[in-house]
């Protein structure tokens, strides 16, 4: 009798070896954090163990063994009814242990990428740590045709890249060569018309675009991956995020734009868009990789004289449902200026939703020479829409 008692003893040491911060009491129990709850209200000895905070109890110290197995990844138990195996969403509940791991996780440097304007890094809250845009996010630019919506991407892809980010453009209108051209002469500060085929395109300005765009590659590691040819499926465009992630390390994702994906099997555009947007969304969380999205609006928004609101997305709700950030080109208040200004247009960006901080707009500044967007006052904007009428 007295081996037996001496042999649990020897046990309930053993698994007390395994519980998280376990205390030795003077009874001879052990105190430490429960498997099942991770409370702190955890007690084990020759009798059994017991939790004061979920009540979960037994005499049988297999079980709890079991038990810390799955914890550590060893096995699967489920306490009372083995043969019923969970396996969906994990809960936690909050407790001292998930507390500690959250704080932890806080005190961890910021993982995300900044975009070109200070008023959008600021509104980045969360894991964007007013930094920016955050692993795991999916967010949406809309604008009207012509409004320059893949040459704010192109932007942000060019200071992503500035950043050491990989960025991957997935290009379902422009072709190659349209959008190389575009980023070279945003990246590098150079004269679009320098760039781009024709009578004025001049080699000395396209090798300076070369040799800037390698450097950088080679100092930081930035760059920029396109598809040779434009693309439409869905599954092809599931299939180049994965692709890009495992090959290339891409961690920053460009789809241009939403409404030209291609399911093949969606009964209506509504089905449609809805299947494209959460499967892009998905492949974001699943990646834990920046994804931004092109969406144009319907036409009753394309045509309103009033600044866009998120309800306005062609496509509807699930493109709104399924963004961290809606930023919206307002073309209402969209204005030509003249070069007294150092530009030649001023716009708003329209924060017109954000899960992670406030909502809000900010005006920027086209360069229409370069294509380079920058952050300008927007007292600017106002006083050139008043003298313009």
């Amino acid at each position: 009798m007295a081996d037996n008692l001496e042999g649990m003893r020897e046990f309930v040491d053993l698994i007390a070896g395994r519980l998280d911060s376990a205390e030795k009491q003077e009874a001879g129990n052990w105190k430490g954090q429960c498997p099942k709850c991770r409370d702190y209200s955890f007690w084990v000895g020759t009798n059994g163990f017991s939790c004061t905070a979920c009540s979960w109890k037994s005499k049988d110290l297999f079980d709890l063994d079991k038990a810390l197995d799955q914890r550590d990844g060893l096995g699967i138990y489920a306490p009372e009814r083995e043969e019923q195996v969970y396996s969906g969403p994990i809960f936690d509940i909050v407790s001292p242990s998930l507390l500690q791991e959250i704080n932890k996780k806080k005190q961890e440097p910021v993982d995300a990428t900044a975009t070109p304007f200070k008023a959008w890094n600021n509104a980045c809250r969360d894991e964007g740590g007013g930094e920016g845009l955050a692993r795991g996010w999916h967010l949406l630019i809309a604008g009207n045709p012509g409004m320059g919506k893949s040459v704010l991407a192109l932007n942000i892809a060019a200071k992503a890249m500035r950043e050491g980010e990989k960025v991957a453009f997935v290009s379902l209108e422009m072709s190659q060569m349209q959008a190389v051209t575009r980023l070279m002469s945003i990246f590098c500060g150079i004269k679009i018309n320098l760039l781009e085929h024709g009578k004025s395109y001049s080699e000395d300005s396209a090798f300076q675009a070369e040799a800037m765009i390698e450097e950088n590659r080679q100092r930081c590691g930035g760059f920029m991956a396109i598809n040779r040819r434009q693309m439409s499926k869905l599954t092809d465009i599931t299939a180049a995020f994965r692709y890009l992630h495992e090959e290339f390390g891409c961690r920053y994702f460009i789809t241009d734009y939403m409404q030209l994906a291609w399911t093949g099997n969606a009964g209506n555009m509504l089905d449609r868009i809805t299947e494209v947007s959460h499967t892009v969304r998905q492949m974001s969380t699943d990646l834990n990789v920046v994804s931004v999205g092109l969406s144009q609006f319907n036409r009753s928004t394309s045509a309103a004289k009033e600044t866009p609101t998120v309800q306005g997305l062609m496509g509807g709700s699930p493109l709104e449902n399924d963004a961290e950030q809606v930023i919206m080109l307002d073309h209402s208040r969209y204005v030509k200026t003249p070069h007294l200004y150092g530009c030649d247009a001023l716009v708003p960006l329209v924060i017109g939703k954000n899960r992670h901080g406030q909502t809000g707009e900010f005006a920027i500044q086209w360069d229409y020479s370069t294509l380079r967007a920058t952050e300008t006052d927007m007292s600017r904007l106002q006083t050139e829409l008043e003298r313009q009428g």
